[in-house]
């Protein structure tokens, strides 16, 4: 059978801490207060569509694994009350996990645990007044493999006090411990945060779309090398995350993951053809994979028109191998493989 996330949010439910970048509520769309009778409306509401399918509930937003243990059980019971949900996805902070939780969480048929990480640097955590350590991190991420979880990081990027260096250096950090999949923000300003407080006194500056897209495709690509499953790169619009709603600042755009595809195509494009010697270059494509190949408004084309300007460039639509694209020269035929983008 096919398989389906079905999420339900619960925004900022037990977070100790309120994180200078964050607005749940406003980042899920979320507005009616949480109750096992809404959740359950959601649920049911889910699932009346997709019959074909199997469904991971996933309990979005908040932190899990730091509400009380009463309501944390009622809701996994709930989850499992459905016999089309076979299994139960989670996210907490690294500070909200130790061995007797775990426990709990194998026992009500939860597989996959998200940890809301951001950065392995202590001083850019405290900056945004997380309130936990990378040393949490790690403790987490240890345990959570040592019981057989499937184990998600999310990251983000362009955070108070960071680098470059440190954005990249803490996605590498990570892949050591073997996640499974990872999430990947930029920061953006939201309305009602202490991030735009700071944006507003000039005591923050946010990444241009540029900069945040070529420290982003670095970031999946460091993923992606070490078999690491990038199940989402940047916020999905929705009608709450919009320049003419609630994003102040930052690199917002609604094809955010496109573009990141797109500069990690262009990236291995060059890498490929910068060192042979040709006249004019065939790139054979699937139309699946056009827009992420060309870039928006042909940026890409661009891109390669000036760097290889010697050359004749001309692109060919085809059905044939939908993960590939082909580079075919006078001399040389090559091939770059997309299958994990």
């Amino acid at each position: 059978m096919k398989h389906r996330i079905l999420p339900i949010f619960i925004p900022q439910y037990a977070c100790p801490f309120n994180c200078i970048f964050c607005n749940q509520k406003t980042i899920s769309g979320e507005k009616e207060e949480v109750s096992l009778d809404r959740i359950k409306r959601q649920i049911e509401q889910g699932l009346k569509i997709n019959l074909d399918e199997e469904v991971e509930l996933a309990y979005y937003g908040g932190n899990f694994t730091a509400i009380d243990i009463d309501f944390q059980k009622k809701l996994l019971e709930l989850a499992n009350s459905f016999e089309r949900i076979k299994s139960i996805r989670i996210s907490t902070r690294p500070d909200c996990i130790d061995e007797e939780r775990l426990i709990l969480l194998k026992f009500y048929n939860v597989r996959t645990i998200e940890l809301g990480i951001q950065s392995m640097f202590d001083h850019v955590l405290n900056a945004c007044a997380r309130g936990h350590t990378a040393q949490h991190s790690k403790n987490a991420m240890e345990m959570i493999k040592k019981f057989g979880f499937l184990l998600g990081v999310q990251v983000m990027v362009g955070l108070p006090k960071s680098t470059p260096e440190m954005d990249i250096e803490t996605a590498k950090i990570l892949t050591s411990f073997s996640p499974d999949i990872a999430r990947i923000y930029p920061t953006l300003v939201i309305e009602g945060t202490y991030l735009a407080k700071m944006y507003q006194k000039g005591e923050y500056e946010p990444l241009s779309l540029n900069e945040t897209v070529e420290r982003c495709s670095q970031i999946k690509s460091i993923f992606i090398e070490k078999g690491v499953n990038v199940i989402r790169v940047g916020l999905q619009p929705t009608e709450e995350i919009n320049y003419n709603a609630k994003v102040l600042a930052g690199p917002f755009h609604p094809s955010f993951g496109e573009l990141v595809d797109s500069e990690i195509i262009f990236r291995k494009v060059v890498e490929r053809l910068q060192d042979q010697k040709f006249t004019k270059v065939l790139f054979i494509v699937h139309p699946k994979n056009y827009s992420k190949f060309v870039g928006q408004k042909k940026s890409n084309i661009k891109r390669f028109k000036q760097l290889f300007s010697h050359a004749e460039i001309e692109v060919l639509c085809s059905n044939e191998e939908v993960d590939k694209i082909r580079m075919i020269t006078e001399s040389n035929e090559t091939v770059v493989d997309i299958s994990r983008l």
